[in-house]
């Protein structure tokens, strides 16, 4: 016998809201191991539950009613019912507008901290999930059926499906032999919140500038998110910026539509580069989350492709142990990447194409891409797969 069925390493936004997902279609024995003390998972101290904000998409506020907590997620997060594209000194830009692709909101924008506190409290309510923090796995040892995970408090837990969920740089996923394609941008991401003399409660911008690309999402106090990406060079230089020269360049990249930037909190630095794994499962073994894909942000879609990947995992498994059968039985696994392979390919694609369009600078190309956005705000069919990109309806 095991100590449980499901092992969940890492107890970040994707760990736990497969717990909670798992919980709800079925009745296997679940253990979330995070390395950060339990009282702090939800505060800032837990890397995944810190002051940046998250991008939900439709599917994913779908997800979530599931699972009973949109209602607490809803009343924190702000609607994004407006899209608009553009690239600084050209005339092309594209719009998205909810209301006329026939839906109230595009997705809604939720702060970590705010989502980790309501999940957190979700698995501590759940009887089928046990947290164990703050632990650590040192290594593993997997038989046939079972796999071995020691435990840095000195215990030993067994279980019948290992999932790693702890992270871009995934100890698991090296321990396991699984190799990783990798490319590094050179860029940095700078985020922080901003406020602004005119708030938009509903609406995101994305602008390119000069090999830069800035967004700026809508929040529920009326300040905006803002992903300023740059080189590294750039970015440093950024970060040692007095608030007010800082603001003073903001503006001028992002225009008068705007209004005047009043203040910004203190900015957070995070290396860019994209990681995917070769592949993401073993026998009794999967990896998930930023452990599987790590994506440039420019699309917005990381943490909803972790979702979509949470609900299939959870639906095999589901399909699996209804008939008596094993969760980690490989051919189920196997099933279950190749089910996702597709949105997987599609999500990835699409940020990695945003990136190279907009991040090369030459003249005659910039004029391209003015075009290409005007071509595309005209175009309805393009306005309606970008759309269906952008709420995850893939």
């Amino acid at each position: 016998m095991s100590d449980c069925d499901i092992a969940i390493v890492g107890g970040g936004m994707v760990g736990m809201t497969l717990a909670l997902m798992l919980a709800r279609s079925t009745p296997l024995n679940i253990v979330v191991l995070e390395s950060v003390s339990a009282d702090k998972v939800g505060q800032v101290f837990q890397p995944s539950f810190d002051g940046r904000s998250t991008a939900l998409s439709r599917t994913t506020a779908r997800a979530f009613e599931d699972l009973q907590l949109w209602s607490k997620i809803a009343v924190c997060s702000a609607p994004i019912r407006h899209i608009l594209v553009s690239e600084r000194g050209r005339l092309g830009r594209f719009r998205l507008h909810a209301a006329e692709e026939g839906v109230d909101a595009f997705g809604y924008v939720m702060e970590n901290s705010g989502l980790g506190q309501v999940l957190h409290e979700a698995v501590a309510a759940s009887p089928s999930i046990t947290l164990r923090a703050p632990v650590t796995v040192t290594h593993t040892q997997t038989t046939a059926t079972l796999t071995d995970l020691f435990l840095s408090d000195g215990g030993v837990l067994q279980t019948r499906l290992l999932v790693a969920a702890d992270g871009a740089e995934s100890r698991l996923r090296e321990a396991m032999h699984i190799g990783t394609d990798r490319y590094d941008y050179g860029q940095t991401a700078l985020v922080c919140n901003v406020r602004t003399s005119q708030p938009q409660h509903d609406t995101a911008w994305e602008r390119f500038a000069e090999g830069e690309i800035l967004a700026m999402l809508p929040r529920v106090d009326g300040s905006r998110a803002l992903i300023w990406t740059a080189r590294h060079d750039r970015a440093q230089a950024l970060l040692r910026m007095h608030e007010s020269v800082f603001l003073k360049q903001l503006a001028e990249l992002m225009g008068p539509a705007q209004g005047r930037f009043l203040s910004r909190t203190l900015p957070a630095a995070y290396p860019l580069q994209r990681i995917v794994a070769q592949h993401q499962v073993l026998p009794g073994r999967v990896i998930l989350g930023n452990a599987a894909h790590f994506l440039h942000p420019v699309a917005g879609q990381g943490f909803n492709l972790c979702v979509r990947d949470a609900q299939v995992l959870a639906d095999v498994v589901a399909t699996q142990v209804q008939t008596g059968g094993d969760p980690g039985e490989y051919s189920v696994l196997r099933d279950y990447e190749q089910r996702r392979r597709r949105d997987q390919a599609l999500i990835t694609g699409f940020s990695e194409g945003l990136v190279r369009f907009f991040g090369l600078e030459t003249q005659g190309l910039s004029h391209v891409r003015a075009m290409g956005l005007m071509l595309a705000d005209l175009l309805p069919g393009s306005k309606t797969m970008l759309a269906r990109l952008t709420m995850g309806a893939v």
